[in-house]
């Protein structure tokens, strides 16, 4: 049977009839075999209007085919295209069968030849190999055919053509026949030819062929495709096989032609809505072309050619065009039921007999009952009931067993043959969208109102909502092939397979089930890619034979499961194929998930010429989470091989990882396609997996050079070991039972997702042969070899990654060096940083980088050992780069984790990284690897180290040519390349500034001393701000400021705060200040430039106001204090043996007797003391400390008259405020407690010249005097006297700036002595009237000095008598203190 299509008018189908295969007899031989003449040729030429008008040269048919023109060509049929005027010729009976290979990649279906397009759990899709070469060379001219099924033939048709040919067949070129239409399209833009395989007559097992002209109405009739062959048959039967439909009329065409075996014949269907009856034998079986109109009401019914006009013009729009004819299976010979359906929805039945004869069953119009039906489920529609579209039906398979019949959710058809029962393929539209239903029909016998069509069950398409194509080569085909459990809807692009089985029963199924609504089952979706040629232009069902049936037809297509087969122009020809159809009506059909239709789409949408498309995007199912774990699932399938559809048989592993890449692409692919909104975590998991698929693939590559290079005997090399001594918890260990001998490539089939932890066992692999004592050769390449793998592999899939950053959405992340550059926030741990390979990494490192230090040399080039070390030499800056990226990789994600134990342990993985930044680049220029170092250096921001190279091989090139014993090439060489470095020098101080210049200038003068920094040459910005940054190098800085910035402000400047606040030593301290002092003065008398006047004077005018010159003073004085104080002592320490026993002579002489209890002021006195004697230039209450503490014999005590003055004065020069009064307190009650009180206190028998006598002895007079004569000799104010009663209570409570930040214990100690101090003071006070003595004894030293004074004016005065100079000499002398 046979479904034409046009422009004009919708699609028809025939039922395929059912038979069994029976064998294909060998074709007879043909009596002009022995004389063959040459084909005539005929040129391809675009099918056009002049095309028909012109007609040109033939065509010369395939060699496997056969060509069956007319014998006597009209004189119409000479006037035009595709009549052949050049004299028949015989055809060849012997057939040439070529096979073709499958192409790369293509699944082979089990003896058929056929290639699976698609598979899943429900259905496969397959594409079948016979085609034939007329076909397969013009895929883009109009045409339209049909699948029979019954008959196991495709019939092809086109404006001048027939072609036919068995279409299961197994030959890629099979069998086929064409025939030349006598009677040709006039016009390309004319419907297409109608035809239909004709069941074989009683003397045949070939069917024959019928073909309609829908616009002329001519007939041709071949009775048997192999037999019409033969010319001298043609020419016997030519005047019973052509004939044309009376009656037509003008604007009347033919729309459909349905095969009605039983009836011996077919049912014709006109635009007009007229039907009619055509048979093609008469009734002794001769071949014979007779038509009948049928009586129906479809058609116009007025008489008259005026009332025919009138009637076509608007009966479709009251009732619609035929959007079907269908016939249905007959058990009795003779007749055959024959229904007709409009698209607004009325329907006709007959009962066609033999001849013609036919019995009007029944004519209803089901709209309404259909609309409501259907608005019962669409609850809330927006469609209109105006848009309901009938397209086709199909026949509920009758006689069904009772097993089968339970399977359906469809009505059991009634047994008395007075219903039709009907599926019908409805649509209600918008303008962009329709809505597909199936609606179950019962039509009984003489429908009326009062017994109206009956609808049960409605079963909506979801999957599908685009609106047909009007102008399609094919019209929408429902199929229902037994047992009725699946329905196939071909679309012009897409077959949809909508399951109507019973599901499982449960509240939500029973309650749709009385609402006559089909619970959801099993629907999906097979599309046509969007390529202009592909199209279905033809169709046809398959089923399995029903029980008891005996068909013996030759070609006869026998399937357990139901199938329709699609010709697609373009591709060839489809079949759909349902797997366990009796698995839809299990407890547990198949269902349609998430991770099936993304299989469907990576592993068959990768195939080449694959005309099937799977990421059209459309509502399905499943949440973007839910597409988003299928994808996780699968991507972990493809690295692990854990499905149907990858091989675990690799041949040839390298194309078999290429293609699990290319899956993994595809799959990323499909998810943009559709849209799926994936989580930023995802996205990267994904990318990831496809990542070590990559390295995997990288390390297989590397394995097969490995087993190369090595020599016979030694095959097995390092990749090979890595497998052998990973732990079988750790991999998929093979299953030697199931033949599975090849751990490796098992390893690499099975394992790819565990590529890291490969790669970090190269390390242990070599751990262990270095233990079990391998000689140096294997260590040698295990090393090289794991070098490669670890290196190659790792920045393989950083390159992969930023290739395909873009395909899985992450181009906007901020990356640097392959791995993200920040926001690791809710990733997973990257696997190129996964910590034990990291960790082997940089194991990995330090053991190739001592290995070629040990074994690296030059001198033994072209030994083969030694040419491994060399490579592994050259590799080892790539093996440094990614250790570190993969550490700092690790590091930047553990910092971004939420757990803080990863947190700490990023910590301590940063600090690991800013050391091994340093110290690999270090080892890489200890290797001379120069330029990878200063590489690497800067790839990681590492510009000390860039630095430490830079100095280094710098002065490497200064050793070498200060050597010399160089060729003048060599020598000039060199001097060129440290030039080059100098240049090299400069541009890093350009590009990064003082971060590069600080470490460089740093590491310059620990390497080469100062006199290097001073000498440098081309930078003055940076090496000026490193040294007024560093404050340690400020001796060096005022040296620059002079020499190298000619600035003098600002050397004073350094010199002074090196002076006063950082320098230790004395004598340094005192240079300092002096020179700086000495700088301010040099600036503020040298003159000058005119231009510059104004400004550098009040520069310098400011400078020196602000130049705390009266500070320096000060802090001159404190060191004059000091230096007198070591020289009174110096005497003294001159008699120690040596320097580390003057400390001990010193104390002895000068130490106070202090009790043991406070001996913490004994350990004040005795640090002091030794910081003295070390030159150390003291802080100004370190040395009141010395200087009121200090006890000499009284022998020696002539060496310090004024110890308590100078105190006095160091707290003057060097504290200030609170500070100094503080300090002022101290020295006065350390002086006070000097004396024995009570001894003085007590005036018995004493004379007032002794007790003055007593008092004019004490170290408290000789205070008061020299006060007394600074205070009258000067402007200055006064110094304070401090009477004891003053002098309580100072650092009692809290201890002076030095001791706050000691501990606890210690300060307390401090306190405690002070306040032992405090209380003698107020002892005295209080019992020995301390007070009075300090005042009597304030008031005789200035009696004292003022006597003193005024016999020194005298003596002035007397020096202007010369008799007189010699007593006023003496006089001075003697009264002078």
């Amino acid at each position: 049977m046979f479904s034409s299509l046009n422009n004009n008018g919708p699609a028809a189908a025939s039922t395929p009839a059912s038979s069994t295969r029976g064998r294909r007899r060998q074709r007879p031989a043909s009596s002009d075999e022995s004389v063959r003449q040459p084909k005539a040729k005929r040129a391809r030429i675009p099918l056009n209007e002049q095309t028909f008008l012109n007609p040109g040269a033939t065509a010369e048919p395939a060699q496997e085919t056969y060509e069956v023109k007319a014998a006597r060509p009209s004189i119409t049929e000479r006037r035009q295209d595709g009549v052949e005027n050049t004299p028949p010729q015989v055809p060849k009976k012997e057939l040439s069968f070529r096979s073709k290979k499958a192409k790369t990649g293509e699944r082979l279906n089990k003896g058929d030849g056929s290639v699976v397009l698609t598979s899943n759990n429900a259905f496969v899709v397959s594409k079948l190999p016979a085609l034939p070469d007329r076909l397969r060379a013009d895929a883009q001219s109009r045409q339209h055919g049909t699948l029979d099924s019954s008959a196991g033939y495709a019939l092809s048709l086109t404006h001048t053509h027939a072609v036919v040919w068995p279409y299961a067949s197994t030959t890629p070129s099979p069998e086929s026949f064409v025939f030349t239409l006598p009677y040709p399209s006039k016009h390309s833009t004319d419907p297409l030819p109608l035809g239909s395989l004709v069941p074989p007559s009683a003397s045949s097992t070939e069917p024959g062929l019928v073909v309609v002209m829908p616009t002329s109405g001519k007939i041709t009739y071949w009775e048997s495709i192999s037999s019409a062959t033969t010319l001298d048959f043609i020419r016997q039967q030519r005047n019973g096989v052509e004939d044309s439909i009376s009656g037509m009329w003008s604007s009347e065409t033919v729309i459909q032609v349905v095969s009605a075996e039983s009836a011996g014949g077919f049912i014709l269907a006109f635009s007009s809505g007229r039907m009619a009856y055509m048979s093609v034998r008469d009734a002794h079986g001769r071949p014979q072309v007779a038509v009948q109109f049928l009586r129906t009401t479809l058609g116009p019914s007025a008489g008259g050619i005026f009332g025919s006009i009138r009637s076509v013009l608007s009966h479709s729009s009251i009732q619609g065009d035929i959007a079907a004819v269908r016939s249905d299976r007959s058990s009795k010979q003779g007749e055959q039921t024959v229904v007709a359906a409009t698209t607004k929805g009325r329907l006709h039945a007959w009962k066609i007999h033999r001849g013609g004869h036919h019995d009007l069953l029944t004519e209803f119009d089901a709209k309404d009952t259909l609309i409501n039906s259907i608005f019962r489920h669409e609850t809330g529609s927006r469609f209109s009931a105006d848009s309901l579209k009938i397209h086709d039906f199909a026949f509920v398979p009758k006689d069904l067993d009772v097993r089968h019949s339970e399977m359906s959710q469809l009505s059991k058809t009634p047994a008395s043959g007075d219903y039709q029962h009907l599926l019908v393929l409805t649509s209600l539209s918008t303008k962009n969208v329709s809505r597909y239903f199936l609606v179950e029909v019962l039509v009984p016998t003489g429908a009326s109102p009062d017994l109206p069509v009956t609808v049960g069950a409605v079963r909506p398409i979801k999957s599908y909502t685009t609106p047909p194509d009007t102008h399609a080569l094919a019209k929408p085909r429902l199929y229902l092939p037994r047992p009725a459990v699946v329905a196939f809807v071909v679309l012009e692009r897409a077959v949809i397979i909508a399951s109507v089985a019973k599901v499982p029963d449960s509240p939500e199924s029973q309650l749709l089930e009385d609402n006559d609504i089909l619970p959801a089952t099993y629907e999906d979706v097979v599309d046509l890619r969007a390529d202009p040629t592909l199209e279905i232009v033809g169709s046809g069902s398959e089923e399995p034979l029903s029980a008891g049936s005996e068909e013996v037809r030759a070609h006869r297509i026998r399937t357990k499961n139901p199938a329709v087969a699609i010709l697609v122009r373009g591709a060839g020809t489809l079949r759909v194929t349902t797997t366990d159809i009796e698995r839809f009506a299990s407890e547990k059909p198949p269902q349609i998930t998430a991770k099936s239709k993304l299989e469907q789409a990576v592993f068959f949408g990768i195939k080449e010429g694959n005309p099937l498309v799977f990421d059209i995007p459309r509502d399905l199912p499943f949440s973007d989470q839910e597409l988003a774990d299928a994808a996780l699932e699968l991507s972990q399938d493809i690295l692990t091989s854990n499905s149907p559809h990858l091989t675990a048989l690799a041949p040839k592993l390298g194309d078999n990882m290429q293609e699990r890449v290319k899956a993994l692409e595809k799959l990323i692919t499909h998810l943009r396609s559709l849209k799926v909104n994936l989580s930023r975590a995802t996205k990267w998991e994904l990318l990831w997996k496809a990542e070590r698929l990559q390295a995997a693939r990288f390390v297989w590559t590397k394995h097969e050079k490995f087993m190369q290079a090595r020599p016979d005997e030694t095959k097995k090399d390092l990749v090979a070991e890595i497998v052998g001594y990973i732990r079988n918890e750790e991999k998929n260990p093979p299953n030697v039972a199931k033949g599975e001998v090849d751990s490796l490539r098992h390893w690499f089939i099975h394992d790819a997702h565990r590529i890291e932890f490969f790669l970090a066992w190269a390390y242990e692999v070599i751990k262990y042969n270095t233990r079990a004592k391998a000689d140096e050769s294997t260590i040698t390449r295990f090393i090289y070899e794991a070098v490669e793998i670890m290196n190659g592999s790792i920045r393989d899939a950083l390159d992969f990654r930023r290739r395909h950053l873009a395909l899985y959405s992450l181009q906007d992340e901020k990356m640097a060096s392959g791995i993200l550059a920040d926001d690791y926030a809710g990733l997973p741990t990257p696997w190129t940083c996964e910590q034990t390979l990291t960790n082997n990494l940089r194991r990995m490192v330090e053991l190739s980088t001592e290995w070629v230090k040990a074994h690296y040399n030059p001198d033994q080039a072209g030994d083969a050992d030694h040419n491994l070390v060399q490579r592994t030499r050259a590799l080892l800056p790539d093996l440094t780069e990614v250790y570190l990226t993969a550490l700092q990789e690790l590091t930047r994600w553990a910092l971004a984790s939420e757990n803080s134990n990863y947190q700490k342990a990023g910590q301590t993985w940063q600090q690991t990284y800013l050391s091994d930044r340093h110290e690999k680049v270090i080892a890489l220029a200890a290797s001379e690897n120069w330029d990878a170092a200063y590489k690497l250096a800067e790839q990681h921001q590492c510009l000390t180290a860039l630095a430490q190279v830079l100095i280094s091989e710098k002065e490497e090139l200064k050793f070498t040519l200060e050597q010399g014993g160089l060729s003048p090439n060599e020598a000039q060489r060199l001097q060129d390349l440290q030039d080059a470095k100098e240049i090299q020098t400069q541009g890093y101080l350009d590009k990064y500034g003082k971060d590069f210049a600080f470490p460089y200038y740093d590491y310059l003068i620990a390497r080469s001393g100062v006199d290097s920094l001073l000498e440098a040459k081309g930078d003055r910005l940076y090496k000026t701000a490193f040294l007024r940054t560093k404050p340690e190098l400020s001796r060096i800085s005022w040296i620059n400021d002079i020499i190298g910035e000619d600035d003098i402000v600002h050397a004073a400047n350094t010199l002074l705060d090196l002076g006063l606040n950082r320098e230790q030593q004395l004598w340094n301290r005192k240079i300092e200040l002096s020179l700086g002092k000495l700088a301010r003065m040099a600036e503020a008398s040298r003159p000058s430039s005119k231009a510059s006047t104004s400004i550098q004077e009040a520069v310098v005018n400011a400078a020196v106001a602000d130049a705390s010159v009266e500070t320096i003073d000060k802090q001159l004085a404190i060191i004059k204090v000091q230096d007198q104080l070591y020289g009174q002592i110096s005497p003294i320490i001159k008699t120690a043996v040596d320097e580390s026993a003057q400390l001990p002579v010193a104390m002895e002489a000068f130490a106070m007797k202090i009790p043991k209890k406070y001996k913490i002021l004994s350990e004040i006195f005795e640090d002091g003391l030794s910081r003295l004697l070390r030159h150390e230039a003291l802080d100004p209450l370190t040395l009141i400390d010395l200087l009121t503490m200090i006890q000499p014999d009284p022998e020696l005590k002539q060496l310090m008259p004024d110890q308590f003055f100078q105190a006095i004065e160091v707290a003057n020069n060097g504290l200030s405020g609170q500070e100094r009064e503080q300090a002022e307190r101290l020295i006065w009650r350390r002086c006070y407690l000097r004396e024995d009180w009570t001894k003085i206190n007590n005036t018995s028998l004493k004379a007032d010249s002794d007790i003055a006598e007593v008092l004019s002895n004490l170290e408290l007079f000789q205070v008061f005097c020299a006060l007394y004569t600074i205070q009258q000799a000067s402007e200055e104010p006064n110094y304070r006297r401090w009477l004891p009663s003053e002098a309580l209570g100072v650092y009692t409570e809290t201890p002076d700036k030095r001791f706050k930040q000691q501990d606890k214990s210690r300060r307390e100690k401090l306190l405690e002595a002070m306040q032992w101090e405090n209380n003698n003071l107020k002892k005295h006070i209080e019992k020995h009237r301390l007070d009075q003595w300090a005042k009597e004894t304030q008031k005789l030293a200035e009696e004292a000095v003022d006597h003193n004074m005024d016999i020194q004016t005298q003596e002035g005065a007397n020096l202007q008598s010369p008799s007189q100079t010699g007593l006023v000499n003496g006089t001075a002398q003697n009264g002078a203190h």
